[in-house]
């Protein structure tokens, strides 16, 4: 008797400590701490509006994170996320003319074949991703206002490509429905299929995944492609909230991917991250930032306080990883 007493402690104990290292279990543990302590000092945080409002922001950011956390995955980085966003936006918006369709497809193609772009300068130059895309965000980037000089391109007569940044079904906003699904069908391919361990397996031991003969090469230029496909996606959802496209609307968004990605657990170094994780961190990411609003912070000291956050995830996240190196 007394045996199964000790037993049944030892599982308790063991299920709690497991508990405690399950980052989104403490992810989820925070987002409903600062609901409940946010929602006591600033009761708006916690009404209906301004939370799907907070979702849908978190959707638009979110998304960029979910391509950022493929390639961190694989032991690279992308800091032309928000270029990418901003040039393919302007290339899409060459098409409103066709109608949404056409205009998204185009969003789509261009924002995929920009990721390839970096996934080939990386692959095959062997040039470091951090200088690669730290180029090509300055190239992207210049590239969407040489192509709109410098103007906005307006979104009249676009029932479809307003209604996916705008519109709800079931009372629930279309961007959040939209992460949702793609945070799902990435989350399902990265955990049970042989791509998306091949993924893993790339970015925690390179040299062990090309001595198992794993196409490294094709794996960082397919993560790359995803990449530049959600920034792509992320575009729509935030130009039709203004109601224009402007070439630099994703100004920022890469630091913010990066943030969101490394605050759901997703490790800088390569191995380690679910898009579960990067879900939650943008909810979290977006409701600090929501809370810093409606606590009258104004917009510069919101930007100071952003990159503060940013290093002191960076930091608490190298600490973590440290026995990994």
């Amino acid at each position: 008797m007394e045996n199964m007493v000790i037993t049944n402690d030892i599982n308790k104990a063991s299920l709690w400590k497991a508990i405690l290292k399950n980052h989104n279990f403490i992810l989820l543990a925070i987002l409903a701490g600062l609901m409940i302590i946010g929602g006591f000092f600033v009761p708006a945080l916690v009404q209906k509006d301004n939370l799907l409002n907070v979702l849908r922001l978190a959707a638009i950011v979110g998304l960029a994170a979910i391509g950022s956390t493929v390639v961190l995955l694989v032991g690279e980085i992308d800091l032309s996320i928000g270029s990418i966003m901003s040039l393919s936006l302007v290339t899409g918006g060459l098409m409103v003319g066709y109608g949404s369709g056409p205009a998204l497809v185009v969003t789509c193609l261009t924002g995929v074949l920009l990721g390839i772009i970096n996934g080939l300068l990386v692959t095959r130059l062997k040039i470091n991703s951090l200088m690669v895309t730290l180029g090509t965000m300055s190239i992207f980037g210049g590239l969407a206002n040489v192509v709109t000089r410098g103007q906005s391109i307006f979104l009249y007569d676009l029932p479809f490509y307003l209604w996916l940044g705008r519109g709800q079904i079931a009372g629930i906003p279309v961007p959040i429905i939209l992460f949702l699904l793609v945070g799902m069908v990435l989350s399902i391919f990265l955990m049970f299929t042989k791509t998306g361990k091949e993924i893993y397996f790339t970015g925690g031991n390179k040299r062990a995944a090309w001595i198992s003969g794993i196409n490294i090469n094709k794996i960082k230029l397919m993560a790359y492609g995803v990449a530049g496909l959600t920034a792509a996606m992320a575009g729509p959802l935030l130009s039709s909230q203004t109601n224009r496209i402007t070439p630099i609307q994703g100004t920022g968004f890469e630091l913010s991917a990066i943030a969101v990605a490394v605050l759901g657990g997703t490790s800088l170094i390569g191995g380690k991250g679910t898009i579960i994780g990067t879900v939650l961190g943008a909810i979290m990411f977006q409701l600090l930032l929501n809370v810093l609003t409606l606590s009258g912070v104004g917009t510069y000291m919101e930007q100071v306080l952003k990159g503060f956050l940013l290093i002191v995830i960076v930091v608490v996240y190298q600490v973590i990883d440290k026995p990994r190196r």
